[in-house]
């Protein structure tokens, strides 16, 4: 298997002035190799640090509990090795930037389209950006639109004009036209039926085998399109700590292990952690159990 992160010894925090056994820990990463040229998706209940791991993992905050022994490394396509503890502790915000841009994309619920430019220069921007020309971004843009049921859209209309649906996919379009290494989503499916979420993660996975080694790393709540697509599937497991100032406040956090980490069988019909193992329908049936 191919590694895209290696990750132990993690852990995050929101306060800033860390504290040991006073301030709060978020989320624990005690080992977790992401592999590339999957689907990952992540799973867990409400505040349990599912967007916490996205935004360690795309460099968007830095929440991480300094520790001289957690282990957090990038793997590029081409072999090489990306100490990025290293890279956070450099505080240099133009490396951090440069390096984001350079091997990650983002998509999120709310969409954060630009209101004033239509929806096709909405997408075709970010090709133009990575040297394309107009008219190749913008015959690229006319065929994913079409992928996904919005043809009829006109290069003119404004993104402002569209419904919240069509918004929601027109952001979807935008992240996955440009080439990425990583593709991070936050319940990017959230706002879309059923139909147009299948659709969506479809495209997604036409993109992923046309780069080659890309890999996308999906926040979602949707267990049934999660069994379907995922190639990975990461469940934060809940658990409890006291605070030692306050021994009757218990704080809640979540953790990944080696055992929250489930693989499907070749022909997906059972996944399994290595310790346990379930038929799809019954695992689609644990994971709701969140």
């Amino acid at each position: 298997m191919d590694k895209l992160f290696e990750i132990s010894n993690l852990r995050c925090s929101y306060d800033k002035n860390y504290r040991e056994g006073v301030s709060k820990v978020v989320l624990e990463i005690q080992n977790l190799v992401v592999p590339r040229g999957k689907k990952i998706f992540i799973v867990g209940e409400s505040g349990i640090g599912k967007s916490t791991i996205l935004e360690v993992l795309g460099l968007m905050n830095n929440t991480i509990v300094p520790n001289d022994k957690t282990q957090f490394v990038f793997f590029d396509k081409d072999g090489g090795e990306r100490d990025l503890m290293s890279l956070w502790r450099s505080n240099s915000d133009e490396e951090l930037s440069q390096f984001r841009l350079n091997h990650f994309n983002f998509i999120f619920q709310s969409t954060n389209l630009m209101r004033n430019f239509t929806a096709y220069e909405n997408i075709a921007l970010t090709r133009m950006i990575q040297g394309y020309s107009k008219e190749e971004a913008f015959a690229k843009t006319a065929a994913v639109l079409a992928d996904l049921g919005l043809s009829h859209i006109a290069e003119d209309r404004m993104a402002q004009e569209l419904s919240g649906g069509q918004q929601q996919r027109l952001a979807f379009a935008r992240a996955i036209i440009p080439d990425f290494t990583v593709l991070f989503g936050d319940e990017p499916t959230g706002n879309l039926d059923s139909d147009n979420a299948i659709k969506a993660m479809e495209l997604l996975s036409a993109k992923l085998n046309q780069l080659d080694g890309s890999s996308a790393i999906i926040v979602s709540h949707d267990m049934h399109l999660s069994v379907k697509f995922a190639d990975m599937i990461i469940k934060i497991r809940k658990e409890e700590r006291r605070l030692s100032h306050a021994m009757d406040e218990v704080s809640y956090y979540g953790v990944i292990d080696k055992e929250c980490v489930f693989m499907p069988s070749a022909d997906k019909s059972t996944w399994s952690n290595g310790k346990e193992s379930y038929e799809s329908d019954k695992f689609e049936q644990f994971l709701r159990k969140i």
